[in-house]
C-alpha cells in the first residue's frame, strides 16, 4: 500500500515538474529560432573552413594517384563553389577562395594525366624486373666468355631499366624538374631499345651479337613485344608531364590559399557571435529551469534508491557469505589438491561452485595428459640426446673430411695456378716457333727462287756449250780438208819431185821447191793431225760437259721440286704451329679460368671449413643442452 502511495506521489510532483520543463524548452526554442539568422553565417563560416582544410587535403592525396581523393575533391570543390555562391561575398578577403576554387580546379582536371602517370610508374616497377630477368636467360646462351664480353652493356641495361623507374616515379610525385626526368627516361628507352634491336640482328652500333635459336629468338620476340608496351605507354605518360608538374603546382598553391582563406573566417564568426550576445540570457533561463526540474527528479528519486540500497546490502551480506565459503572449499586448490569438490547451493555462487567443479574436472584429466606427455617427452628427449651424440660425432668427422678437402682444393688450386704458368710459357714458345716456321719459309721461298735462277743459268751454259761442241764439229770438217789438202798438196809434190828427176839438171831447182813443198805439206798435215786430236779432245770434253750440265739441270731440278716441297711443308708446319699456338692460347686462357675457379673453390671450402667446425660445436652445445632436458 505503501508503495502504491510513494508510486501516486511521484506522479503527482511529475505534472508540475513537466510544465517548468517545457516552458523551459520553448523559452530556449524561441531564442535559438531568433539566434538563427545571426548564427547560420557562422556555421556556414565553419563549414567553410572545413571545405577548405578538406580540400587542400584531397588534392595532395589525389597527385599521389588516389582516384577516391580525387572522386572527394571533386564533391568538395562543388560545395565550396556553392558555398562562394551564397555566403563567400560575406568574408573580408575572397582572394584566398577565388585561388582555392582555380587551383583545385587546376588538379581536376589533371586528373587523367596524373592517373596514367602513376599506372605508368607501376607497370614499369613490374615490367623492368621482367625484362632484366628475360635479357638474362637470353644472354645466358652465349657462353661465359662472350657474357663477360657484353657484360657492361647488360650493366647499363639494368641501369637504364631502374631509371625509367625511378624518373617515372620522380615525375608521377611532381619531384625534381620534368624536363630532364623525361630526357633521361627517353635516353634510357632508346638504349634499351638499341640492346634489343642488336640481339636481333637489326643493328650494329655497339657490338653485341646476334640471337640464334629458334627457341632464344622466340623469347627476344617475347621481351621485344614486353618492352615496345612499356615504352608506349611510357611515352604516352610523358606527354602530360608538364600538365602534372603545373598540377602539382596548383595542389601545393591549395595548401597556400587555404591558409589565406581561414584568418578571413575567423573573424566573420566572432561578429556573428556578438550579434547574438542579447539572446543569450532568454536562453540561459531556459536551461536554469531545465537543471531545476532535474535536480528535483534527482532528489525524489535519491530517497527511492536509499531503500533499494539497504535491500541490496542485505544480499550482499549473503553473497559475501557465501563467496567465503566458496574460497575455503577452494583453498586446498591452491596446493595443488585436485580432489577438491565444490559445494553448489542457491546462493550466487551456486553457478560458480558448478563451473568449478567442471573446471577442476577438466584440469584433472589435463594433468593426466600432462604427465603422460611428459613421459614421451623424456623417451623423445633421450632418443633425440642419441641422435644428437652421432650428429655431434659426425660433424667432427665432417669436419675433418671439409678440412682436408679444403687442403686437397687449395693444393689443387696451387697446381692448376702452375698448369696455367706452364701453359702460358708454352703459349710463348709456341709463337717464337711460328716466328722460326714463318723464317724457315721465307728462306726455303729465297732458296726455291735461287735454285730457280741455278737451273736457268745451267740450261743457259748448256745451250753455249752445246753450239760450242757444234762449232768444234765444223773445225773437224775444215781440218778434214785441211789434210785433204795436205794429201793431195804432198802428192802433187811427190809428183813434181818425179818431173824434176826427168827433166835432169833442168828440173833441180823445180825439184828442190818439190821438196819444200812436200815437207810443208807433211807439217800441215802433222799439224792438221794435232788439230784434230785437240778437237776431238774438245768435243769429246764438250760431250761429257754437256752431258754434265743436262744432270746438273736434273739435278737442279730435282732440287728445286725438293725445295717446293719442303716450302709446302714449311707452310703446313707454319699452318700446325699457328693452330697450335692458338691452341696453346685457349689453353692459357682456360687454364687462367681454371685457376681463378680453383681459388673461388679454396674460398668456399675454407668457408665451408669455418662452418663446420661452427656446427660441430653447435651440434656439441646441443647434445649437453638435449643431455640437460633428458
Amino acid at each position: 500500500m505503501s508503495v502504491m502511495a510513494d508510486k501516486m506521489s511521484r506522479i503527482r510532483l511529475l505534472l508540475p515538474l513537466t510544465v517548468i520543463a517545457i516552458v523551459g524548452v520553448c523559452i530556449a526554442a524561441v531564442a535559438l529560432y531568433v539566434l538563427r539568422p545571426s548564427l547560420a553565417p557562422s556555421t556556414n563560416s565553419g563549414a567553410a573552413a572545413a571545405m577548405a582544410q578538406r580540400i587542400a587535403l584531397n588534392a595532395a592525396s589525389a597527385m599521389h594517384g588516389d582516384q577516391a581523393a580525387f572522386d572527394a575533391l571533386a564533391r568538395e570543390r562543388e560545395r565550396f563553389s556553392a558555398w562562394q555562391t551564397a555566403d563567400g561575398a560575406q568574408i573580408a578577403d575572397r582572394s584566398g577562395a577565388q585561388k582555392l576554387a582555380t587551383s583545385s580546379q587546376q588538379v581536376l582536371a589533371a586528373q587523367g594525366a596524373t592517373l596514367a602517370m602513376h599506372a605508368a610508374a607501376r607497370a614499369a616497377n613490374s615490367a623492368v624486373p621482367q625484362l632484366l630477368q628475360g635479357l638474362g636467360n637470353i644472354v645466358s646462351a652465349f657462353g661465359a666468355q662472350r657474357v663477360e664480353s657484353i657484360s657492361p652493356h647488360l650493366e647499363r641495361f639494368e641501369a637504364a631499366g631502374q631509371r625509367v623507374t625511378r624518373e617515372l616515379q620522380t615525375l608521377a610525385d611532381g619531384v625534381g624538374d620534368a624536363k630532364q626526368s623525361v630526357r633521361r627516361i627517353n635516353d634510357s628507352l632508346e638504349f634499351m631499345g638499341q640492346v634489343l634491336g642488336e640481339l636481333r640482328g637489326e643493328e650494329a652500333s655497339i657490338g653485341l651479337p646476334r640471337v640464334t635459336g629458334a627457341d632464344n629468338e622466340q623469347k627476344l620476340k617475347v621481351l621485344t613485344a614486353q618492352y615496345r608496351k612499356l615504352a608506349d605507354d611510357t611515352r604516352a605518360a610523358l606527354g602530360a608531364a608538364d600538365q602534372i608538374a603545373a598540377a602539382h603546382q596548383a595542389s601545393r598553391e591549395t595548401l597556400t590559399a587555404q591558409q589565406i582563406l581561414l584568418p578571413s573566417l575567423q573573424p566573420q564568426a566572432g561578429s556573428d557571435a556578438r550579434a547574438a550576445l542579447p539572446l543569450v540570457p532568454l536562453v540561459i533561463l531556459g536551461v536554469v529551469l531545465l537543471i531545476l526540474v532535474m535536480l528535483l527528479v534527482v532528489s525524489r528519486t535519491a530517497s527511492g534508491v536509499g531503500r533499494e540500497a539497504r535491500k541490496q546490502g542485505d544480499q550482499n551480506e549473503r553473497n559475501q557469505q557465501a563467496i567465503l565459503r566458496l574460497l575455503d572449499e577452494l583453498s586446498n586448490l591452491a596446493d595443488g589438491d585436485l580432489t577438491v569438490q565444490a559445494t553448489v547451493t542457491e546462493d550466487i555462487t551456486g553457478a560458480i561452485a558448478d563451473s568449478i567443479n567442471y573446471a577442476i574436472e577438466a584440469l584433472r584429466e589435463l594433468v593426466t595428459t600432462i604427465n603422460g606427455t611428459a613421459i614421451t617427452l623424456d623417451a623423445a628427449a633421450k632418443q633425440t640426446l642419441a641422435s644428437a651424440g652421432h650428429l655431434a660425432k659426425a660433424s667432427v668427422a665432417q669436419s675433418k673430411q671439409v678440412a682436408s678437402a679444403s687442403e686437397s682444393a687449395a693444393a689443387m688450386a696451387s697446381s692448376v695456378e702452375e698448369v696455367s704458368g706452364n701453359a702460358e710459357r708454352s703459349a710463348d714458345v709456341s709463337r717464337h716457333a711460328v716466328d722460326i716456321a714463318h723464317k724457315g719459309g721465307d728462306a726455303v721461298r729465297r732458296t726455291i727462287d735461287g735454285m730457280n735462277t741455278i737451273r736457268e743459268t745451267i740450261q743457259e751454259t748448256s745451250k753455249r756449250i752445246k753450239r760450242l761442241g757444234e762449232s768444234s764439229q765444223e773445225i773437224g770438217n775444215i781440218v778434214e780438208l785441211i789434210n785433204d789438202i795436205a794429201e793431195q798438196t804432198n802428192i802433187l809434190a811427190l809428183n813434181a819431185s818425179i818431173q824434176a828427176s826427168m827433166a835432169g839438171d833442168a828440173g833441180r831447182g823445180f825439184a828442190v821447191v818439190a821438196d819444200e813443198v812436200q815437207r810443208l805439206a807433211e807439217r800441215a798435215a802433222n799439224a792438221t793431225k794435232q788439230i784434230e786430236v785437240l778437237v776431238r779432245t774438245i768435243q769429246a770434253d764438250t760431250n761429257e760437259a754437256v752431258v754434265s750440265m743436262e744432270r746438273s739441270t736434273t739435278d737442279v731440278v730435282g732440287g728445286a721440286l725438293l725445295a717446293e716441297n719442303a716450302g709446302a711443308a714449311l707452310q703446313e708446319i707454319e699452318q700446325v704451329s699457328n693452330q697450335i699456338a692458338s691452341l696453346v692460347q685457349n689453353i692459357s686462357a682456360s687454364s687462367r679460368q681454371q685457376t681463378t675457379a680453383a681459388q673461388d673453390i679454396a674460398r668456399n671450402m675454407q668457408v665451408l671449413r669455418e662452418i663446420s667446425a661452427q656446427t660441430a660445436e653447435n651440434s656439441a652445445a646441443t647434445t649437453n643442452s638435449i643431455g640437460k632436458l633428458a
